[in-house]
């Protein structure tokens, strides 16, 4: 437990870090880095017995995505039509995927195709990488300070979800939520982390983290509510393949916490969906 905390401790000042210091192209560094040793986690995962055919893939997604977005362009508040679409695809993805989640393990053959894989997973990767990117750098260029608040809120969202599940899990849950996938998650603790989350996308938002992204409430609220509910399903996702693989940790590099799939499952369909939702609700209505 020690173990588990000072690295969570280390982990915590090394995001503020990385969030509030690190200027733009070393923020995108930072995105990169994390985004690989992602992508490198996930190969096994996703059934692959030599992890290159999956990293030359992400690294070539990676590459296409700057070669026609630059982040410079983000910085001066530019964001191609297609990036904002590229979201909404990642907010349909993730609802397709929870009937394959909640049928596991009965359809556990879908996942043993190579090619549909990778396409997979890199629907999985590429749209955190970008709402990475496009999070911190909204208003950059009148405060750079705006999108790490903006995107430091959008997470704190996830982690109030997941704490106020395991604490309302651990106090009164009874009725599993999807066994096969992850025997520990209750309907009980799903409800005591919407609670606590959405609390403090109330406060967050009161506290004006947010910035113009609450000048609609209606998109922020919806926003904000999919991604804490998507984020439990990228949590689920992960379990799901980490079991069709029999892997136990996607990683051993924090100590006590696993590998990076481990510390960003939820993020992972948190951002990107939060974004597709703010962007959908904001166009069409």
């Amino acid at each position: 437990m020690g173990t588990r905390i000072a690295t969570a401790i280390v982990l915590i000042a090394i995001v503020l870090l990385w969030l509030f210091v690190a200027d733009y192209p070393y923020f995108t560094v930072g995105a990169l880095i994390i985004y690989a040793l992602a992508a490198n986690e996930m190969a096994p995962l996703l059934g692959f017995k030599q992890r290159w055919p999956f990293l030359a893939a992400a690294a070539a997604g990676a590459s296409v995505c700057f070669f026609l977005a630059p982040p410079g362009l983000f910085v001066i508040n530019v964001i191609p039509q297609w990036v904002s679409w590229m979201m909404v695809l990642a907010l349909g993805m993730w609802v397709v995927l929870l009937p394959l989640v909640r049928a596991f393990p009965a359809h556990s053959g879908f996942w043993t195709r190579p090619y549909f894989n990778i396409v997979f997973g890199l629907l999985l990767l590429l749209p955190f990488l970008m709402a990475l990117l496009v999070l911190r750098a909204h208003q950059f260029a009148q405060d750079a300070k705006v999108g790490a608040w903006l995107l430091l809120a959008v997470m704190i969202l996830v982690w109030a979800a997941d704490s106020g599940a395991y604490f309302t899990g651990r106090a009164v849950g009874k009725t599993k939520l999807i066994p096969a996938v992850s025997p520990n998650k209750t309907r009980e603790g799903l409800y005591g982390g919407l609670v606590l989350a959405l609390l403090a996308l109330s406060v967050l938002d009161y506290a004006g983290l947010y910035g113009d992204y609450s000048t609609d409430k209606l998109a922020l609220t919806v926003a904000g509510i999919g991604a804490i509910l998507f984020s439990v399903e990228g949590d689920l996702v992960e379990s799901m393949l980490k079991r069709h693989a029999g892997i136990k940790d996607s990683g051993r590099i924090f100590p006590g916490h696993g590998g990076m799939l481990d510390r960003i499952d939820s993020q992972l369909a948190a951002l990107p969906c939060f974004l597709g939702l703010h962007y959908l609700l904001t166009t069409l209505l």
